[in-house]
Formats: C-alpha cells, structure tokens, sequence
C-alpha cells in the first residue's frame, strides 16, 4: 500500500519525538531545558512575550503542516491570569492575529499562485472549493471551524483563494475562530495548559505524541462529509 504525504510526515513526527524521548532519558541537562521553558525570564516579561507569542503563531501558522503552536500562549499568560484577568485576552488577541497573518499566506497561495500547489494536493483542495462554489453561504461557518481548531487552515484558505472569496471576509472569520482557540488556552479552560507539560518532561512528551495522533485522526477524517451532512440536515430543517 502506498503511503500518502500526511503519512510519511505522521511517521516522521513520530520517529523525531522518539529520538528526542531517548535523548531526555539520557541526557538530564536537555529534560531540564522544556522543564523549565515556562520560568524563562522572557516570558515573565509581557512585552516579550508578546512578541514571541505573535512570531510563533505567525510561524506555526505559516507552515504547511500541522504545527503544535498554541503552547507558547499558554506559557506567554500563565504567569499573569491571577494578576490581570484582562491580560490573558491580550495575549490571546495578539496570538490570533499571528496566526490570522500566517493564515492570509495560504490565501494568497489560492488567489495569485494556484500553480505551485502540487497535483496531488490540488486534488485534495478540489473538493473544498466545489464545495464552497455550490455552497457560497456555508464558507463563513466553514472558515470559523478550522480557526477554531488547530488543523492546518490551508484546507479551506487555498481553495478560498482560487475561488476569489472575499479575503476580508476569510480573515474575519478566519481570526474570529482563532480568537476563540487562543482563548481557551489563554486563560486554560479545563487545565488545558496543564497537559502540554513544562514542569514535567514526561507530560510534555506524552503530550506531543497525542497532539500528532490527534491531529493526524482529525486530518484523515473526511471533515467536508460530515460539513456537507450538517448543511443539507440545516437545509431540510
């Protein structure tokens, strides 16, 4: 059986997660290091922070794989949600726009390079904008659930692009659905925070292999059937 892309890069994500496991095991000096990320100085400053909040959110955004980014939010608010509870939604806020910028990357992609995109992937793009072609009303819902979670939005920008959707209004909603995911871990509803680790390397390691398991499921999931069922059940309500 041929294995597709998202495949090879879910082995490898795995394989360097292992390889990293070993090393902590080995080396004490490096399980110190994502130990104690979240007492680094620059993030018990919050202009600093901030900016570091934003770059990686911009990066993790940018990047045509899924990227576990949202763990800086957590470390960048944390130290300051007993202080200020109004400086977890700044956090948040200026945590979505990184990824609202790297997201317009993927836009851009669709509407002025739709010929870099391999045949392949173009294939799996096609679906979403045949979709959002017969189903023009649906696309800011659409938007707002992949902003919402932490899969790759290129799924919905690129097509979104090629079909010259409105980009204001694929960024609106686009950061509204990452305002909502920033949020959460912002002011770490359900102890969220608590399972992406920084006191323990074991927590932090067990949760990076669920983070890729998760994301690879979700990935391989035919969102788009169960988004076109939900539409044609509205539909006939």
């Amino acid at each position: 059986m041929k294995l597709k892309r998202i495949d090879i890069i879910f082995i490898i994500a795995l394989i360097i997660i292992t390889i990293v496991s070993i090393d902590f095991i080995i080396n004490e000096s490096h399980r110190e290091i994502i130990e104690n990320i979240s007492k680094y100085p620059q993030f018990k400053d919050l202009p600093s922070g901030l900016i570091i909040t934003f770059l990686i959110c911009l990066i993790g955004n940018l990047l045509p794989i899924p990227t576990p980014y949202t763990f800086v939010v957590c470390y960048s608010s944390l130290p300051f949600l007993e202080m200020n509870l109004f400086i977890p939604i700044l956090v948040a806020f200026i945590a979505s726009l990184g990824c609202m910028l790297g997201e317009i990357g993927g836009y851009a992609v669709g509407r002025g390079a739709s010929a870099l995109i391999s045949e392949d992937r173009r294939q799996n793009l096609k679906k979403y904008q045949l979709f959002l072609i017969e189903h023009p009303r649906a696309a800011p819902l659409l938007i707002f659930i992949f902003g919402l979670t932490p899969l790759n939005d290129d799924f919905i920008t690129i097509p979104l692009g090629i079909i010259k959707y409105s980009l204001l209004k694929t960024v609106f909603w686009c950061w509204l659905g990452k305002m909502g995911l920033m949020l959460f871990f912002s002011y770490n509803i359900i102890s969220i925070c608590s399972l992406l680790g920084g006191e323990s390397w074991v927590l932090s390691i067990i949760s990076l292999y669920l983070i890729i398991v998760v994301m690879y499921i979700i990935i391989k999931i035919d969102l788009l059937a169960f988004f076109k069922n939900l539409v044609e059940k509205r539909k006939k309500d």
